[in-house]
């Protein structure tokens, strides 16, 4: 924070983004309030904002949707919160409803921030929009709980839904993973260690937005994340803010591993079927088109979309008023529902799709953003 007290963030020009986004990235630079202060200290203030947001900004969905808290037991004894959201579906041929497939869903916030309750509305779309039983899960956040203690969680909770789904009208058998930006480096490394580990098999990974590069040094023969410089700055989710993140979750000598950092992992062959999802003014969008052309050059199935006009977390912010945040989020609802409701290894099945475009496919809103620009920083920029 500047001695005046005022924001890190530079001012985006406004002509590039959608009203509420304007609205609400001038908000952010008028109140400073995700700057200049320990994680801890972040948290009421982040809790309030995603619980508003959640409250004004999410899509309102006909249907009925169960929900209620539950304590997964983990091997070891001990327990780890989780919010669980089962859609309304008719009867089956038997007269009995059929055990729906399972989505284990974790939040983002920095690995620090959020929570498993707080996106109330939007676990709730995507119980509906899935067809499928959400479980949202409330791992341990950093810096009190560093890693691997969030990732331990996250699969412990895999483990546990491979065990107990069904008490929850939920089937054992059919199991995916999502998340959004921390959350989705949780999951992506839950899909990585079950495939180390042995573990539940996973139909299908739903990466938005995600955090697989906690070094911002790319991957293995990856040229540059020139996102991290172009949107740094202006769009909320600042360099700044990335280290902070960070330095609170991991030591600079462990940032490299895999199970810190997926896109550096060495082998990703192997893995489940992937949808990731990223936004033209994310700092973070770099690292995810890697993550998806990677996981392609392994021989995943992937697809990738990178939406133009669109900022880190708006998804999750605000698909009540965003078409683009909308239909983002149906997309990766349907494309878990159509990997959990095909025969076992239907997986192999997807084509891989990921846009030959450097820029990820975001289209002509971006396309005059590189140049010189992305040449400037041709060698990336680390956070880490």
């Amino acid at each position: 924070m500047s001695k005046t007290g005022k924001s890190e963030q530079e001012r985006p020009p406004a002509g590039r983004l959608a009203l509420p986004l304007r609205l609400l990235l001038a908000a952010v630079h008028a109140g400073a309030w995700m700057t200049g202060r320990p994680l801890a200290g972040m948290r009421g203030r982040m809790a309030a904002f995603m619980r508003a947001m959640d409250a004004v900004a999410c899509l309102r969905l006909p249907g009925r949707v169960d929900s209620g808290d539950i304590d997964l037991q983990a091997e070891d004894g001990r327990f780890i919160p989780a919010r669980w959201y089962r859609p309304e579906i008719e009867a089956g041929e038997s007269g009995r409803a059929e055990p729906l497939p399972v989505i284990l869903y974790y939040h983002g916030g920095g690995f620090a921030l959020g929570g498993h309750r707080l996106r109330h509305r939007y676990n709730r779309a995507w119980a509906q929009l899935s067809g499928c039983l959400v479980l949202s899960v409330g791992y341990r956040l950093a810096p009190e709980h560093g890693f691997p203690k969030g990732a331990d969680d996250a699969y412990e909770a895999l483990l546990w839904a491979s065990r107990e789904a069904g008490s929850l009208g939920g089937d054992p058998a059919r199991l995916a993973v999502a998340g959004e930006s921390a959350g989705g480096n949780i999951a992506a490394v839950t899909a990585l260690r079950a495939r180390d580990a042995g573990g539940p098999p996973i139909r299908g990974q739903a990466l938005l937005y995600p955090a697989v590069d906690l070094t911002g040094r790319g991957g293995p023969g990856a040229a540059s994340q020139p996102s991290l410089r172009q949107n740094g700055r202006q769009y909320m989710l600042t360099l700044r803010l990335l280290r902070q993140f960070a330095d609170g979750y991991a030591p600079a000598e462990l940032r490299a591993q895999p199970q810190v950092s997926p896109l550096l992992a060495p082998d990703l062959g192997g893995l489940p079927p992937a949808l990731v999802v990223t936004a033209e003014l994310d700092p973070l969008r770099d690292q995810g088109r890697l993550y998806a052309e990677r996981l392609r050059a392994a021989g995943v199935p992937a697809e990738y979309r990178c939406y133009a006009g669109m900022i880190h977390d708006f998804t999750a912010m605000m698909p009540g008023w965003l078409p683009e945040a909308e239909q983002s989020l149906r997309q990766a609802a349907g494309f878990l529902n159509d990997r959990l409701r095909l025969p076992a290894h239907g997986g192999s099945r997807a084509e891989a799709s990921v846009s030959d475009d450097p820029d990820g496919g975001i289209g002509s809103a971006a396309a005059g953003q590189q140049g010189e620009e992305t040449r400037e920083h041709e060698h990336g920029q680390p956070f880490g």
